[in-house]
């Protein structure tokens, strides 16, 4: 890989904590293989210092754009100039960038990768999306950008859960306005009659996290998908493909969303599969 000079481009992952983040290892990889002048860097930044970085940054001219980790994708709306309809509808960013006219905006393509990721995953079994049940637990970044994805596809019927049910339902009242033809509602996280069941909290990060959500009653048919990385198959994803789910992890939504990022950034017309034959995560 190149070393880092004066001429490398650097984009920073913002989180707090960082430890768990994938992008660097999967980036970095992808740069070292092209042998591209760029790197990826993990910054560990509280909250309330959260804003001021990222404006800092943007300001910086050898840094391309931020990836946003948790839990900072919410407050990105705040720091960034503009951002997109879709970013605003789930209320949170997980890429900042600056475009042509050097207006620094906040984009979320954590849903378009899940999307794509599920795609694959359903494989010659489609879900036929307005006769799909799904259900979300966690509206945090992700969660949030699921919610509003799975409604643009056209989903039937969205259920979601968190303890913070105050933002959920914000959540679900912008999702309502902005795609009517869907059913959206906050519920409980009962696994039973659904179709796509999604994990979008922390829970599963750590050995020994109790389950998001049981899966008593779950449909043999379904798609259950953990969005957490940090480890592989956690005891959702273990304990579903055991009751003969088809099952979806983590790495899946950052591979498929990968190039989502770097047209962002600059470098259009990269596919998943150029990332997925690195093996890299």
């Amino acid at each position: 890989m190149k070393e880092i000079t004066g001429t490398t481009r650097i984009f920073p992952v913002i989180g707090w904590p960082v430890e768990q983040v994938k992008a660097p290892t999967l980036f970095n990889a992808y740069f070292k293989h092209h042998d591209l002048d760029a790197r990826v860097i993990p910054f560990k930044i509280e909250p309330q210092r959260y804003c001021e970085a990222v404006r800092m940054f943007m300001k910086t001219e050898n840094v391309g754009g931020i990836f946003v980790s948790i839990p900072h994708k919410p407050m990105t709306l705040e720091a960034v100039e503009q951002a997109t309809l879709r970013a605003r509808v789930a209320g949170a960013c997980n890429a900042v960038y600056r475009d042509a006219q050097g207006v620094i905006w906040g984009d979320l393509i954590d849903g378009e990768g899940f999307i794509r990721a599920l795609a694959r995953t359903a494989g010659e079994q489609p879900l036929v999306w307005n006769r799909t049940r799904a259900l979300v637990v966690g509206t945090g970044g992700v969660g949030c950008a699921i919610v509003a994805s799975l409604a643009a596809q056209g989903v039937a019927e969205i259920s979601v859960f968190d303890t913070n049910r105050a933002g959920a339902e914000a959540l679900l009242a912008r999702v309502e306005e902005a795609f009517p033809a869907t059913r959206v509602r906050f519920a409980q996280p009962d696994a039973s009659g659904f179709d796509l069941l999604v994990n979008c909290t922390p829970l599963g990060m750590h050995v020994g996290d109790p389950m998001p959500f049981a899966l008593e009653g779950v449909n043999r048919q379904a798609i259950v998908a953990d969005c957490g990385m940090k480890i592989e198959m956690s005891q959702l994803l273990v304990q579903a493909q055991a009751q003969g789910c088809r099952i979806q992890k983590g790495k899946e939504m950052l591979i498929e969303q990968a190039p989502l990022y770097l047209e962002l950034f600059g470098w259009p017309g990269v596919s998943a599969d150029d990332f997925r034959a690195l093996e890299a995560l």
